[in-house]
């Protein structure tokens, strides 16, 4: 049944069908927000006559045993219509932790069949291994194996410095890391260490660029103070 989470929404398993968005929001607490958007992609669903996307997804979506899962799990879920007409899912969960995250996210054994959390001193490290191929129709196994969405792209985001990652695209403006896995990946791992005593500065280059500005401003008053000392001076002289 739990293959059946990444076939609920968009026929994920048919090549080229879906494109999913998996966010993973780490707080300064530990605690975790996992969201995932699973959209049809526009290539698959061109040749569909009229809004029969919406409503495949909406068969599937209103069907009670692929939805157990969710719902046993206690994910939230909701069908949206505003990238008419390709629907898309919007799925969602928090944990108290990263550990518990680890544990008992259904997304496991989705793309990748372990993930680890570990810590050493103040460095935690999340790591996913064993990544997960499947095999096409036509396949006789091996290296004609393929990851059956359009594009999977995997986002953590954490308040903290990050001290070591294998990500494929970092945003420093979020401290965002991103994994980007298609029909072409062979293999994929995720590996992110962060310091949890080092909160990460959003915007750096703003508080330096703002740090110089306030010298330069600090420094004009010194000048004009003594500007005026002086001139005062120069008058009680004369």
């Amino acid at each position: 049944m739990k293959k059946n989470i990444l076939i609920i929404f968009c026929c994920i398993f048919l090549t080229g069908c879906a494109s999913v968005n998996y966010n993973l929001d780490i707080q300064k607490n530990l605690s975790v927000e996992e969201k995932v958007n699973i959209s049809a992609t526009k290539e698959y669903f061109d040749n569909f006559y009229m809004n029969l996307p919406i409503t495949i997804v909406r068969d599937i979506y209103e069907n009670a045993d692929l939805l157990a899962p969710l719902k046993n799990n206690n994910y939230k879920y909701e069908l949206k219509k505003d990238n008419y007409p390709y629907p898309s899912v919007f799925i969602s969960k928090k944990y108290s932790n990263l550990n518990e995250y680890a544990s008992k996210t259904i997304f496991k054994g989705q793309s990748f069949n372990e993930i680890f959390i570990s810590s050493e001193n103040n460095l935690i490290t999340l790591k996913a291994t064993d990544f997960m191929k499947y095999a096409p129709e036509d396949s006789s196994g091996g290296d004609d194996d393929r990851y059956p969405v359009s594009n999977l792209s995997i986002n953590i985001r954490v308040p903290y410095v990050v001290k070591e990652n294998n990500a494929d695209k970092v945003d420093k403006s979020t401290n965002t890391y991103t994994w980007n896995i298609d029909e072409e990946t062979l293999d994929k791992e995720i590996n992110i260490t962060f310091d949890k005593n080092k909160i990460y500065i959003y915007g750096k280059s703003f508080y330096i660029s703002l740090g110089i500005i306030i010298i330069l401003i600090i420094v004009v008053l010194i000048y004009i103070i003594k500007k005026i000392k002086k001139n005062r001076k120069n008058n009680f002289v004369d």
